[in-house]
């Protein structure tokens, strides 16, 4: 299943999350996250690479704004990209 999104979006949803978002307690070794809308940002170990999630769905971007979605079902795809759609609209 590929899907295309706007890395450039996705970049400034990363960033409204962290900024305007909830902080997350981190697991043992892991990066803190932000949540806001129901999706979770957070960084991969290198500094480079960013995850945002919603539990079932997950986009990955990697250096070189190359990225990977991993979802179960298109429902969740869709489910993940509502989510997605209200934290750009969102604001405080």
């Amino acid at each position: 299943m590929k899907n295309a999104i706007d890395i450039y979006e996705a970049l400034k949803v990363f960033n409204k999350i962290t900024d305007m978002g909830q902080k997350l307690a981190a697991a043992d070794g892991d990066n803190s996250s932000y949540e806001l809308c129901g999706l979770n940002a957070q960084t991969g170990f290198d500094g480079y690479t960013i995850i945002l999630s919603d539990g079932r769905t997950s986009l990955t971007i990697y250096f070189h704004n190359k990225y990977q979605f991993d979802y179960p079902d298109n429902a969740a795809f869709d489910n993940f990209m509502a989510r997605f759609a209200e934290v750009m609209k969102y604001s405080v």
